[in-house]
Formats: structure tokens, sequence, C-alpha cells
């Protein structure tokens, strides 16, 4: 057994380390707090984007039938993935029939269950038009901020 009093003690810290860490902390705060405005940001200009490009596929489809060259089911003709409201319809269906009301669920194991059953979703990335979308649903609400996590509170 090793006596306690030749254990090494650690020698603190140095005043000016202590600073000069102090300070560096506090920089990669401001540069972690801009990275995540800019998340932010970026997620909000998706948003419009997406909300833009429905109402051109909407207007499409509008023109389409005044011109009688397109009922209403062949915009499917003009994309096999989900966007906007279709996506909103059938992520919730998809998810209430796997969960029910006050199930958690991560937005990544839905995407999956969505995918799974064979949609495509549109977009560059598929994660975020999901999130954009989802986000959107009124059968669920989010757990936390930037959690990833929804909870269903009411049946679709």
């Amino acid at each position: 057994m090793i006596p306690t009093d030749s254990v090494a003690k650690p020698s603190p810290l140095s005043e000016a380390f202590r600073q000069t860490a102090v300070a560096e902390r506090e920089k990669l705060i401001r540069v972690y707090e801009d990275c995540r405005d800019r998340q932010e940001r970026l997620l909000e200009e998706a948003r419009r984007a997406a909300l833009q490009g429905e109402r051109y596929l909407k207007t499409i489809r509008e023109l389409g039938e005044v011109l009688e060259i397109e009922d209403q089911l062949s915009i499917t003709a003009l994309t096999e993935e989900l966007r906007g409201e279709r996506l909103r319809e059938i992520a919730a269906d998809v998810l209430w029939r796997h969960f029910k009301v006050g199930d958690v669920v991560h937005y990544k194991e839905w995407l999956a269950l969505v995918v799974a059953e064979g949609h495509r979703i549109g977009g560059k990335n598929s994660a975020a038009t999901f999130l954009t979308q989802v986000a959107r649903e009124t059968t669920v609400e989010r757990v936390g901020r930037r959690t990833g996590l929804y909870k269903l509170v009411a049946a679709a």
C-alpha cells in the first residue's frame, strides 16, 4: 500500500494559463453560437425555398388543368419525390401507424420508417426537406430545442 502523503498532487494551473484558457473557451462559445445561429437561418431559408417551390408546383398544376393537359393527379408525373403537404400527409400517416399519442420519436427514426415504406423525399438534402415539413405537422410537437425529438400529441 502506498502512503497517502507520498502521492503527488497535481500542480495548480498558473494564472496565465487559466486566463488564456478562459479567453479561448469564451471565443469558442461565440464561434459555436454563431454556427448555431447560421444553422437556424439556413433552415429558415430552406423552409422558405420549399414553400416557394410548392407555390410553383401548384401553379404548374393549375395551368395544366386550365389547358386540359393535366388532371389533378398528374402532378406526380413531375416528381415522384415527396415534398410539401404530401410529404407531411405521408409522414404523419406512417408515424401514426407505428406510434401512439404520447410517444416520442427521433426524426431520423421517423424518416427511416417513411423511406422503408418505399417513399422518396425530395430536395438536395432529404433529411432537411423532411425536417422542414414535419416541423409544420400539427399532430406532433418538438421536444426541446435541437433534439430532433417529436412527441405525438393528437391523432392524425
